[in-house]
This record gives C-alpha cells, structure tokens and sequence, in this order.
C-alpha cells in the first residue's frame, strides 16, 4: 500500500522534478539540495525534510543525489514512473493547445485523442512529435474508452454552459481524474467518492494576481 502524502508535498516534489527536467543533466551526475533550492526557491533544509519523509535515502554526503536515481524516485512517488494517458474533451484552440504542449511528452503523459461536436473539427488530427492524435466525435467516447480502459483522466475544455453535464458523462464512463479548464467550477457527481476534480480556471489566476497588485494603488 502506497504512503498517503499530503497535495503540499506533492505540490513540491513537482517542483523538484520539474528543476531536474530544465536543467536537463548527465544521469550520473549529482545534484545537490542547495541547488534544487535555488532552481525552485524551496529551502534545502525543507528539500532534505521532504526526501527523508518520502523515504528517498540515495543521497551521498558533500555530493548530492544522483540525477538518474532521484528521477527515479520522483517519477515513482508521482505515478508517472508507468506513464500517464489522457483524453481533451473540447477541441477548440485551448483545447488543441493542450494537446500540443510538446512537454507533456517529457513529463511521461500522452494525450491520445480528442473529442469535439463540431463536424468541421472530426476527422482532423493534432500532430505533436511525429505522431497524429485524432480528433473524434463525442459520440465515440464511450467506445474509445472501453477499447482504452487504461485512461482515466480527462481534461475539460469545453463552453461551461455544457461543462457539467459533460463532466457528468465521462464520470460515468469511467474517468476517474478530471482537470476543468472552463471558468466555472464543477462539481463530482453524488456517489462518486473515487472522482477527483480540479477546477483550473486559467482566468480566475489572473484576475487573483491583478487585485493582488492593484489593490494598494
């Protein structure tokens, strides 16, 4: 059974990761706590706490941690060490961007199709490194997912007067994980304790950060 860590550790050991994935090092070169401090502006004192929490005991005094090995470790403690397949609900332009982050790819998660209304978008495909990620109608999810019974997260990027009835929709078709990219919160359907939902209204950040500043004018 998997140790239950807190959404704030997590929350850090993405930083973590994400620092060892900018600076792009040799997997045998070491990497101290003092340097993930400066990459992510956690303390090196909270760095060590984490990895000493976490049970992450590959760290050699004077020198660090092994790159290779503490990728290792994070990718584990992540649930990304097997890699992770979504699906984009909405193929709008935010949808289609998601889609394309070419850096998904690097963070061991593949988005394997999308799914649209609109008969001018069925049919197309995204094209991200090579490889065409289809656009589908709505209509197939259903079939979709049952041939991919693997994928259990979804990101929602679809017009919010229809955003909780289709978060409604592929609850019940089995998709465990939803990212909410309409400005709307949504909420899990009853009897759906296993859901998880984040509500990331990417306008509601920017309208947070413009009162954090203008507020003492």
């Amino acid at each position: 059974m998997k140790k239950k860590i807190s959404l704030r550790v997590i929350r850090r050991i993405s930083f973590y990761y994400e620092a060892l994935l900018k600076l792009n090092l040799p997997d045998d070169v070491y990497i101290s706590s003092t340097k993930l401090e400066e990459i992510t502006g956690v303390s090196c004192n909270q760095v060590r706490q984490d990895f000493f929490y976490l049970g992450i005991s590959i760290g050699k005094q004077k020198k660090g941690y092994q790159v290779k090995k503490l990728f290792k470790e994070l990718k584990k403690i992540l649930s990304i060490d097997t890699g992770a397949q979504v699906v984009v609900i909405g193929a709008g332009r935010l949808g289609r961007a998601l889609s394309e982050y070419k850096l998904f790819k690097v963070r061991n998660i593949d988005v394997k199709a999308l799914f649209d209304v609109k008969e001018d978008l069925i049919g197309n495909c995204v094209h991200v490194k090579g490889e065409d990620i289809p656009i589908l109608h709505i209509d197939s999810l259903e079939g979709f997912l049952q041939k991919n019974s693997e994928i259990k997260i979804a990101l929602l990027t679809v017009p919010e007067e229809n955003a909780q009835i289709i978060l409604d929709q592929v609850v019940e078709l089995g998709i465990k994980g939803i990212v909410n990219f309409t400005p709307r919160i949504l909420k899990k359907p009853n009897n759906t304790k296993d859901v998880q939902i984040v509500n990331d209204c990417i306008g509601a950040s920017l309208y947070k950060i413009v009162y954090q500043i203008y507020q003492k004018s």
